[in-house]
């Protein structure tokens, strides 16, 4: 069994929280900024981003106050009706259900975001997103009837056969559909770059979409790896999973806002830079919302940034 205990995974996991938690809203109100700044609000997709970004700001700012409110009653309000070890074990108390629900729902947000950015990736393209959604639609199902075993099964039975099976499945399900959905993002981008070298349109590394499709896999790795060591943790019945999983949470909001503003960061820079080149190549980068049609002839490369809009980097030639 576990060699760390329940109370310390616990108490570790809502310190971990509140760490990330710093990181991520600091990152939330600089893309904020940055949407604002850039006036990028003006099309249907800018909108969707920006809304869906807001309410899991909402969502993740509740999940970590519900987890202090469990902290504080587990750890000092019930302390002497209740031990710490008994009070996390008891996963139908309403708190514990509640937490889980906006850790489910902050996911699908998160799943939806993504999927999204894919389809507009892929020129609106439905059938590339079939088998995400359908994997993120068993997700729920998944969800729902862990949530609902919560509330029948005995003190102690998150490692237990009645849960295991749906637990493995949600965790499988996650990492499967975010690595599907960031290798077809990064893959378009990859093969938008390649067409436009091949055109002549793309004349180094500052016109080159190469850095985006960095910042698209690194980002979403930080995410990935977690799911990795959580499934890991998990099958090892180890309550160092705790932490993981209180810390994905944070760790989802990171992910999203961290590529829009890498991506903001390096569209300023390389702005600036070429904006003083002289050539026959005048490199003009913006974020806007379009649309490509991959049969028409190469004349840009377009990436769809995280919350915001769409990173397009368009070499005229004169």
């Amino acid at each position: 069994m576990a060699s760390l205990s329940l109370d310390i995974a616990v108490a570790v996991s809502v310190w971990v929280e509140v760490l990330l938690y710093g990181v991520y809203i600091s990152l939330f109100f600089e893309s904020l900024y940055i949407v604002v700044k850039k006036k990028m609000i003006n099309t249907r997709p800018a909108r969707v981003f920006l809304t869906v970004s807001i309410a899991m700001f909402f969502l993740i700012t509740l999940h970590i106050a519900l987890n202090l409110y469990r902290l504080l009653r587990g750890f000092i309000l019930l302390r002497e009706a209740v031990t710490p070890h008994d009070y996390f074990l008891d996963l139908g108390r309403w708190d514990n259900v509640a937490h889980d629900l906006i850790n489910a729902i902050t996911t699908w947000l998160a799943d939806f975001l993504v999927i999204y950015r894919c389809f507009l990736v892929w020129n609106n393209n439905y059938y590339i997103i079939i088998l995400p959604a359908l994997m993120v639609c068993m997700s729920i199902i998944a969800n729902a009837v862990a949530l609902h075993l919560f509330t029948r099964v005995p003190y102690g039975t998150i490692f237990g056969p009645e849960l295991v099976h749906w637990m493995n499945t949600i965790y499988s399900l996650a990492f499967a559909q975010n690595s599907m959905t960031t290798s077809l993002i990064a893959y378009k981008i990859w093969r938008q770059d390649r067409r436009s070298v091949a055109a002549g349109i793309t004349t180094g590394e500052k016109t080159s979409l190469i850095p985006v499709v960095r910042i698209v896999v690194e980002s979403a790795a930080i995410y990935l790896l977690e799911l990795l060591v959580l499934i890991i943790l998990y099958a090892l019945k180890h309550n160092a999973q705790f932490i993981l999983q209180e810390a994905a949470v944070p760790t989802v909001g990171i992910v999203f806002t961290l590529m829009t503003v890498r991506i903001a960061l390096r569209s300023s820079k390389t702005l600036m830079t070429t904006a003083r080149a002289q050539g026959t190549t005048q490199p003009h980068i913006a974020f806007h919302w379009a649309a490509t049609d991959s049969d028409s002839k190469v004349t840009s490369g377009q990436v769809t940034s995280d919350a915001t809009g769409e990173f397009e980097c368009s070499c005229k030639r004169r």
